[in-house]
């Protein structure tokens, strides 16, 4: 049976999932006729959804196979694979050890670590604290790792990855720099202060308190059969793949879980399950800390939180990498939790998101349509009236966990080329400048041992201070498999204009 074929043979085969729970309230005609449409147009082997209203799940839905090979059909308890969604569930543990009075919010992290400690270029690795770990702003570069069953490549030590990667590239709080290696930090340091595994942790003293019993770190042994397979671009399976970094990454859960999950975090959960953190906590939690990046985007602890529907706030986390596309939505104002999970990384998962967000509260389906009417003009990648403030040469180095290598960069209005460990120069690509920021992608390779083993291309991101350009070089992999962002430190001196 050919893919698409199975896909649709699931459709009818699942028919009975999308009517499970459905409240009269609301109607999810439209939201049917959505995931239909987005699962044919993108060929994707399943869709899971959850809605709740209040303390109550008024909607839960499942599409497709969860293991296409298998015809295995998705239900609602399915357990996916969630990515970045990973990071509101690890915050959780940090903050059940801040009310244990066994960790300090704005201690630093080192005091937590053993003895390999993280480092700063830039700053004092003092100022690199639980809290500007969870809010992104612990100046640690770009980081991920992926290390498939079916490979050779072991997961290292956390204190290998920290002693070559968790080094503070801009002085800690003083730039949103979003951080997988701050995460795996965190869940680091829970296994340390809590005398457990990060996943024996999770497990008992958050999943299991809140009722979420299809949640976990990982796979569970014995439990392969029921996971939803993740699938690459061609619906083709991917193998297992864990990482460095699982605080981040690395939790499983169904729709129906994370849409609990949700609702602890929207109003102290469902009724019958205890309560892990005071409210007044889970409130701190959601208040807009930090500044994120984009207008009206800010950073709590282990959740963003944007206002971009119409004014409308929302507390929220996506999760994205191979085989997976994931979302889950808070609007505590409208007492609304939304989630969508694919197993199959796909963009169209914001279609499906929109529209039931929508159903579920009528001020964004308003702000869609506006948008939608007239949609905001595209923001440039290149901020034209500052970019010549930093044309010219410059000169430094990149120093990686195991050498320093000159490195000179010439920046031109008719193109920037860099120029590595004295070869000849080549161009960059995908060059963006905003709010004193370059970046810019080349086909320059690494010869640290870790970073050499597969061929990749070398992301700058430098920022422009005092005269110099600094930040991190990061060696990107991208086909056939995603294996690993691994950055190294950049410093640049101007040497003409």
């Amino acid at each position: 049976m050919s893919t698409p074929i199975r896909i649709l043979a699931a459709l009818c085969a699942s028919a009975t999932q999308l009517a499970a729970q459905q409240s009269g309230t609301y109607d999810f005609t439209r939201a049917r006729a959505v995931i239909d449409s987005v699962m044919a147009a993108n060929n994707i082997p399943s869709i899971a959804v959850a809605v709740a209203k209040g303390d109550k799940i008024v909607w839960e839905a499942a599409r497709g196979f969860a293991d296409v090979e298998k015809q295995i059909p998705a239900t609602p308890n399915t357990p996916y694979s969630l990515a970045s969604i990973s990071k509101p569930f690890t915050a959780t543990g940090i903050m059940v050890l801040v009310q244990k009075e066994l960790v300090r919010l704005r201690a630093p992290v080192n005091h937590y670590l053993g003895g390999v400690k993280v480092r700063a270029q830039e700053g004092s690795a003092d100022a690199m604290t639980l809290e500007r770990i969870l809010t992104h702003r612990a100046g640690l570069p770009l980081h991920y790792q992926f290390f498939y069953e079916d490979e050779k490549d072991p997961r290292p030590a956390m204190d290998s990855t920290i002693a070559r990667y968790a080094v503070a590239v801009y002085p800690p709080g003083d730039a949103f720099q979003y951080s997988n290696l701050g995460y795996g930090l965190l869940d680091y340091v829970i296994a340390r202060k809590s005398g457990m595994s990060y996943a024996e942790f999770m497990r008992q003293e958050v999943f299991m308190p809140l009722g979420l019993t299809n949640t976990s770190v990982g796979i569970p042994p014995g439990a392969a059969t029921r996971v939803a397979q993740r699938y690459d671009a061609d619906n083709k399976p991917i193998p297992y793949y864990t990482f460095d970094h699982p605080g981040g990454s690395e939790v499983y859960s169904s729709a129906h879980d994370l849409v609990r999950f949700g609702l602890f975090h929207l109003n102290g959960g469902i009724p019958r399950h205890r309560q892990i953190l005071a409210k007044e906590t889970v409130e701190d939690m959601h208040r807009d800390r930090v500044p994120a990046g984009a207008p009206g985007s800010f950073w709590g602890l282990g959740w963003s939180i944007d206002y971009s529907l119409g004014g409308v706030r929302r507390v929220s986390h996506s999760g994205g990498m191979p085989g997976v596309a994931t979302y889950l939505a808070l609007f505590p104002e409208d007492e609304v939790v939304v989630v969508v999970l694919l197993n199959k990384s796909n963009g169209a998962i914001g279609a499906v998101l929109n529209e039931l967000s929508s159903t579920m509260v009528p001020r964004v389906a308003a702000a869609l349509r506006a948008r939608r009417a007239s949609p905001p003009p595209p923001t440039p990648a290149v901020d034209s009236a500052g970019m010549p403030a930093v044309y010219g040469e410059w000169r430094g180095y990149v120093r990686s966990y195991a050498d320093s290598i000159p490195v000179t960069l010439n920046i031109a209005k008719d193109g920037s080329r860099v120029s590595w460990n004295g070869a000849e120069p080549v161009p960059l690509s995908d060059i963006t400048f905003r709010q004193g920021t370059f970046t810019g992608l080349a086909a320059v390779q690494s010869k640290a041992p870790d970073i050499a083993r597969y061929a990749h291309r070398t992301l700058f991101w430098l920022r422009s201070h005092d005269g110099q350009l600094s930040g991190y070089a990061a060696a990107q992999t991208s086909t056939p498999r995603v294996y690993y962002a691994l950055s190294s430190y950049v410093r640049l001196q101007r040497v003409t204009p």
